[in-house]
């Protein structure tokens, strides 16, 4: 750890995720400590990269194996936004498409294996911010190369798979529906790959491994 991040030590818990932790300063800087070993430098230059091409992403003030400190940006995510204001499903699934079309202009930077295009692998309404200056999006670390279509079709799958309320899910579709009205529709013929993506990817309870297994079936056929 750098000496910068050891002089502001009180941190308040905010939030944990699949392999990481996440802690606001009294300074209001966010750290994000891994919990796995997993190296965030790649995830710092990958945030410090989109930033350079003019994708809204918090910045990062500093990185090291296992602790990256970056801005904190105010809002709700946007999954709350729909949740609470459930009107604005249609308008907030465009602007999740916009996110898409954004990446779709961004070469992949050199330092990603692979081939292809840019890739988040987990653009969901879950990491995106809803900003002062914008929609932001989070969560960086499973960034990679591939065909964008993919990408397009994991937000889809993330959602479509969400455990919600009987009177959530009607909303849940209508954002949907607005996402795959504003996207390259050929990202449909991805939806088998991402869920099976998906399902590898964590362990999943059973309702959700039965729904992802029952998509990469049907579209199949």
């Amino acid at each position: 750890m750098t000496a910068g991040m050891r002089s502001v030590a009180h941190r308040q818990h905010l939030a944990s995720g699949q392999d990481s932790d996440v802690f606001i300063r009294s300074d209001g800087l966010l750290v994000k400590r891994t919990r796995t070993g997993r190296d965030l430098r790649r995830e710092a230059e990958m945030m410090s990269y989109l930033s350079g091409h003019g994708i809204a992403v918090p910045r990062v003030h500093d990185a090291t194996a296992d602790e990256l400190v970056m801005q904190y940006v105010p809002g709700p995510r946007m999954s709350e936004e729909i949740g609470r204001k459930p009107w604005l499903a249609g308008r907030l699934g465009r602007e999740l498409a916009d996110l898409h079309h954004c990446l779709d202009a961004i070469a992949a930077p050199d330092f990603l294996s692979g081939d292809g295009d840019l890739l988040h692998l987990d653009l969901h309404p879950g990491n995106v911010v809803l900003g002062p200056e914008g929609p932001v999006v989070l969560d960086w670390a499973s960034a990679t190369k591939g065909d964008r279509r993919l990408d397009v079709a994991l937000s889809w799958v993330s959602l479509a798979v969400a455990k919600l309320t009987t009177a959530r899910r009607l909303t849940r579709w209508s954002f949907l529906k607005s996402f795959m009205a504003n996207v390259d529709p050929r990202a449909r013929e991805a939806i088998p790959e991402a869920a099976r993506i998906r399902l590898e990817r964590h362990d999943r309870d059973p309702q959700e491994r039965a729904m992802l297994e029952k998509l990469m079936d049907e579209k199949r056929h």
